[in-house]
């Protein structure tokens, strides 16, 4: 029997049966005429628009790039894209697409260019730290770089992969170059200093904190606009023992806030430097990145893409043996647990899930059938997404 949904040498990269296609280009045109904004700027036609979050996973990003791929086929565009880890890396590169009104079909271009093996080499030791079995023993001869080095691998090669495309294909140098304006949309609603369109998630384990960037570089005494974006990549990438973090220089910084009873507080920063490392470790999944701020409705919804399955067989576990096993378990769990919690009933109908096919974030020896897995569960998933949705009469707007 033939797949309801292949492989496709189109630029999108998949295709679908007759009786599927059909069945999701209603669904999509439907879902415009009852769940899509009106366009003020185009006679108030009715548009699909969404914000954008997308989870972290490592390599289990090409199922992100299937479901993207997915919605920019129902019509969707994209105001607003957050990320965390290889969520931050699409994110991006989204962004950029969006800006240049380039095909976001570029998007599976882009992420075929990458050659995963290039982030990190096999070795006795990264099998160790990925899987946390056995005994430390066995990977003792390489675990010793860790003595001298704060991460197995350097992450160099994202930034030289990923900058001449966001620079030089995309046109994005600097955050300022993914503003957000009143001037093209009158009825922005976003906190201060929050007015561009991506936000990446690192986490700052010096001062032992979520950042959100561009929007907490004040908190570092650094203008937001004027930050590289593919420096922030990196760092939300930047999986500890892993890859080495990233080392930022700060400035004296003065903020003011508000306080809960009226008024401001001001907080002070003396100028240093921090270690930057994987955003997941804090906030995986950022659902509420684009929420309005001035209690008004929602004009379009925050779609999530999350990179999970549903486990319904849990085997024997074994208790941790050694002070490492420790820590990366701690780390696993900091990282997979926070966002557990984040999926209420309310964002559970606003997110696609994709099958990460039993994945790790750090299995970078994928072969070519599991590359296309990865991305062929995002597109199976966006494409049910899209229909379910329209049966539904739209997509949730409402955060909890």
């Amino acid at each position: 029997m033939t797949e309801p949904i292949s492989l496709s040498d189109a630029p999108c990269g998949y295709k679908r049966d007759q009786k599927l296609q059909r069945q999701f280009l209603d669904a999509a045109e439907h879902l415009r005429e009852v769940d899509g904004w009106p366009n003020p700027a185009n006679a108030n036609r009715r548009e699909l628009r969404a914000d954008l979050v997308l989870e972290g996973g490592g390599v289990k990003g090409l199922g992100l790039v299937g479901a993207i791929l997915v919605l920019d086929e129902a019509g969707y565009s994209f105001r607003g894209v957050a990320g965390t880890s290889a969520g931050a890396i699409a994110a991006t590169l989204v962004a950029g697409l969006t800006r240049t009104q380039r095909t976001m079909t570029d998007l599976l271009g882009f992420i075929r260019s990458l050659d995963f093996t290039q982030f990190m080499p096999e070795s006795k030791l990264h099998k160790f730290l990925d899987h946390v079995g056995g005994h430390v023993v066995e990977a003792a001869s390489d675990a010793s770089i860790l003595l001298r080095h704060e991460g197995v691998y350097s992450g160099n090669y994202l930034e030289n992969w990923l900058r001449p495309i966001l620079h030089d294909q995309l046109g994005v140098k600097t955050f300022n170059d993914l503003r957000l304006s009143t001037e093209t949309d009158p009825e922005l609603s976003v906190a201060p200093g929050h007015d561009y369109s991506l936000v990446v998630h690192t986490s700052d384990i010096t001062r032992g904190q979520l950042v959100r960037l561009p929007w907490d570089f004040p908190y570092y005494g650094k203008d937001p606009g004027v930050q590289d974006p593919v420096d922030t990549v990196r760092a939300s990438m930047s999986i500890p023992f892993f890859f080495e973090p990233v080392h930022h220089v700060s400035q004296e910084a003065i903020v003011e806030i508000a306080a809960p009873s009226g008024g401001t507080i001001t907080l002070r920063y003396e100028a240093g430097s921090q270690t930057w490392v994987d955003g997941g470790l804090l906030a995986n999944f950022p659902i509420h990145a684009f929420d309005r701020t001035d209690g008004k409705p929602s004009r379009w919804p925050t779609i999530g893409i999350r990179l999970s399955q549903l486990q319904t067989d849990f085997p024997a576990t074994e208790a941790c043996t050694s002070t490492l096993e420790v820590a990366l378990r701690t780390l696993k769990t900091m990282s997979n647990e926070w966002d557990s919690y984040a999926v209420t009933e309310s964002t559970a109908a606003k997110t696609i899930f994709v099958d990460n096919a039993g994945l790790t974030a750090t299995d970078f020896g994928l072969t070519k059938g599991q590359q296309d897995t990865l991305f062929l569960n995002g597109v199976r998933s966006a494409t049910a997404f899209i229909i379910a949705k329209a049966q539904a009469g739209g997509v949730p707007r409402s955060s909890p």
